[in-house]
Parts: structure tokens; sequence; C-alpha cells
């Protein structure tokens, strides 16, 4: 049953939905969008990947972060720092239902990012955890802006208004530090075209997370372009959520 759901936060509502299997006790996929993202995924997917789960007996929550869809806020008003907050309310708050057995995390680009920290904080409350492309080289890819505009208060992100303060609190961040802290069960999914989280980056993260189970998908971009590629995407995600 797809159900509308909502959170509050110390800064505003997060809205979305919540996928509940009609069983008594089941485990939950939270899912985290990228930058720019929403809870509908790229190609949809989110939508997808929750009413497959949900077939086989996993539920899901898929949130639009502060600033982004239908939740609170302006996009030039989200930090990493508020994702990441509301990352750990939406994981204690779901954790705190009676019909929830695990936890299971799903973050593609920066939700791979708050996904991968958030697991650095709660490594053993989360069973599983999937990544799309996770964006660990966040600090790097915004460290443009500040060369290109001085002490500007917001930046012009591809028609997107970015704070100074989000660009400031990411690239003050090394999210490649403590990756091994998680040790539970660990999917990363990684286009070879990707050209937004450079795939040759993978060569760095795959080091330092714990046996990570590592799918390249041939040709594929960071939003997986291609029908055959985001049906293999989607395929690898549910058949590893799912598996026993």
């Amino acid at each position: 049953m797809q159900k509308y759901y909502e959170i509050k936060t110390n800064k505003g509502t997060l809205r979305g939905y919540f996928h509940q299997p009609d069983i008594d006790k089941y485990p939950v996929c939270l899912i985290f969008h990228g930058f720019t993202g929403s809870h509908l995924g790229t190609k949809f997917s989110y939508v997808t990947i929750s009413r497959l789960l949900e077939e086989k007996g996993i539920g899901s929550v898929r949130l639009d972060f502060l600033g982004t869809g239908d939740s609170d806020l302006l996009f030039k008003e989200m930090t990493f720092k508020d994702e990441l907050e509301s990352g750990e309310i939406i994981l204690k708050e779901v954790s705190s239902l009676p019909q929830v057995s695990d936890i299971y995390l799903l973050g593609h680009s920066m939700g791979g990012a708050v996904a991968s920290e958030l697991a650095k904080v709660y490594p053993h409350d989360i069973q599983k955890m999937c990544l799309w492309a996770p964006a660990l080289n966040l600090s790097d890819a915004l460290e443009y802006l500040k060369g290109h505009v001085v002490e500007a208060p917001t930046y012009n992100h591809g028609g997107f208004e970015t704070s100074n303060a989000f660009v400031e609190d990411i690239i003050s961040r090394d999210f490649y530090k403590d990756l091994d802290t998680y040790k539970n069960s660990l999917m990363i999914i990684h286009g070879t075209k990707d050209t937004t989280v450079p795939y040759n980056i993978s060569e760095k993260y795959l080091k330092g997370y714990y046996h990570p189970d590592f799918h390249p998908i041939l040709d594929a971009t960071h939003n997986y372009d291609d029908l055959d590629h985001i049906n293999e995407v989607i395929n690898l995600t549910i058949e590893f959520l799912s598996k026993k």
C-alpha cells in the first residue's frame, strides 16, 4: 500500500510516500535522492523500485529533502548538513515503528553521500546499503564555484540557486574518511561513462569501503539515460535488497 507520508524536522516538513507491504513485520528501505533530484528518482526509478519491493514484502520510504520538491524551504536554503540531519531523523522515526524489522538505505549521487555518512554514525542499525554513483567527489566538484564568484551569497548552478553556505559545508568535508566503519552488506553501482561523478573515482572509494559488491554499468551515464541501463540498475537493486 502506497501512503502519503511526512516527517517533521526542526527546519520544516519532509514529504513523500511510504510503501507498506500487507504483512505484520518487514524491512524498510530509506531512499535518498541526489542533488536537484526528488522522491521520484531518475526515470521514476524510485517509484518502480518501491512498488517492486512491496511485492517482495519490503517497505520503502521516499521523501523529498528540505528545499526540494514538496518538502519545506527553498532550494537555496538547504545544506548538506540539513540533508544529513534529515536522514538521521528519518532513520530514527522509521526504525521506531513496531512493524519495521530492519533498515536498508538506497542513495543516488549526493543521496549516496548522505547514506554513506549516515552509515558511519549508525553502522549497526543499517543492515543493507545500496549506492548508485555515490558523490564522494562533492568537495572537489563544488570547489570550482569558489573560484568563479567572489563572496557570492548564492550561485547559479545550472538554473538552481545554490547557497554559499551549502558550498562551504560541502568543501569542508572529507567523504572518503572512515568509509570502512560500515561493515554490513553493501552494493555499489556506477556507470562507466558517468561525468558527474567520474567513474575513475570508484578506484578510490572501493579501497575505503569494507567488502563492497561493485557493479560497473558499461557505457552508462550518471542518471542512467538508456532504458537498458536503468533497467539493469533497478534489477540489481531489487535482487540485492530482497536477497535473504
